[in-house]
């Protein structure tokens, strides 16, 4: 009797995973993702059930399921696309159209601007079948030519992931993210030294020009471990914000010079003078429509202003911003600097005091982007 209990809840869980019965409680309950045979790196809190249905983060799910998601924001529709399918969901209405067929309502959800989709739901669309091990916490996808492990192998295969679940996580310190924008330059090889002498990975947001003028800099940079950013060719209000595609098009051939020079490309794109207020709604869909973030800053140094005389005010003013950040509770703070000599001079410094601060030093990681733009627009 008491095992036949446990399957009926099972069951049930397993039902309400797949959306088939509805409440009106709008609690979160964490669950996590695996895929064939191995477990996807979804933090904890990144997917759930709420209402009743289990959603995962749009862009993030369909990438991990190799599906093509193209977002058409004004018309309120997403569009999916693998192996010669497409799959066409309105958000407004629900509906949902297969190779132009209509199917069962999408199960969507929006939360502070992001996108998330039932991850049953588009699992089954395209082909997979979707378990929920309800022990774990667990939705499986998998196909039957994509795993090799059945449902009870695939949790001891995978055991390793839960444990550390189990485990109370350390305490977090706060993170502070060390920009430079405008190089390489002529400073870059002093910046470069400091960050190694203390360990210290940075994001530098480049101009092409300088690029291709200070390539030794730009390839060192890259070998050292910090992550090179995209700060447009021209550094002008004209000709850099007259359109969408002017915009576009000077990142990405900024990215490419990138490529060329170091060999790596960028996801990272920084608006010349901050994304407010040039970069309005059109220019943004055309950000998320070539799969680009967007990073403004919590903290500006002002060190473009000051000469060698006044250098000790671009500490002051990271102090004074560290303090109303610590007062707001941030725990990623982005620290806007440039590449020249007085913030060279200053830089070994603003590192000693972070650090003295309880900071965790980092470059920027496109897997754990922090969204840090003056629109908050989620999707960026």
């Amino acid at each position: 009797m008491k095992r036949r209990l446990i399957i009926m809840c099972s069951f049930l869980l397993l039902f309400i995973c797949a959306g088939g019965m509805p409440t009106h409680a709008a609690e979160k309950k964490n669950i996590y993702i695996g895929l064939h045979d191995k477990m996807l790196p979804f933090t904890t809190g990144e997917a759930f059930i709420i209402n009743g249905q289990a959603v995962a983060p749009s862009e993030k799910l369909s990438r991990y399921l190799y599906i093509k998601e193209t977002i058409k924001e004004k018309e309120g529709v997403y569009i999916f696309e693998k192996n010669g399918q497409q799959l066409k969901v309105n958000i407004k209405t629900k509906e949902a159209l297969l190779d132009g067929k209509a199917v069962a309502p999408a199960v969507t959800y929006t939360e502070n601007g992001k996108f998330y989709i039932g991850i049953r739901w588009i699992a089954e669309q395209f082909g997979f079948q979707a378990d929920y091990l309800s022990e774990h916490k667990t939705v499986r996808l998998y196909t039957k030519d994509g795993s090799k492990l059945s449902n009870e192998e695939f949790l001891v295969a995978n055991q390793p992931f839960f444990d550390r679940l189990k485990s109370p996580p350390p305490a977090k310190k706060p993170v502070a993210y060390v920009t430079f924008d405008d190089g390489p330059s002529a400073q870059s090889a002093s910046i470069l030294k400091t960050l190694a002498s203390q360990q210290v990975k940075a994001t530098f947001f480049y101009i092409e020009p300088n690029i291709s003028r200070y390539g030794a800099a730009a390839k060192k940079a890259a070998a050292e471990g910090h992550y090179l950013a995209l700060h447009s060719v021209t550094h002008k209000v004209n000709p850099l914000y007259k359109s969408p595609q002017n915009f576009i098009n000077e990142m990405e051939k900024t990215n490419q010079t990138l490529k060329k020079v170091t060999g790596q490309s960028s996801v990272l794109v920084r608006a010349p003078f901050g994304s407010s207020p040039y970069l309005k709604q059109p220019f943004r869909d055309a950000l998320v429509k070539k799969g680009y973030r967007l990073w403004d800053w919590d903290i500006d140094s002002e060190d473009w202003k000051y000469n060698t005389s006044s250098k000790a005010r671009i500490l002051q003013n990271i102090q004074a911003g560290i303090k109303l950040q610590k007062k707001k509770g941030d725990q990623n703070v982005v620290i806007l600097l440039h590449e020249k000599k007085i913030t060279a001079e200053v830089l070994p410094q603003i590192l000693v005091y972070l650090k003295k601060e309880g900071y965790e030093l980092k470059a920027y990681n496109p897997s754990a982007h922090v969204t840090q733009n003056f629109w908050k627009d989620g999707r960026l």
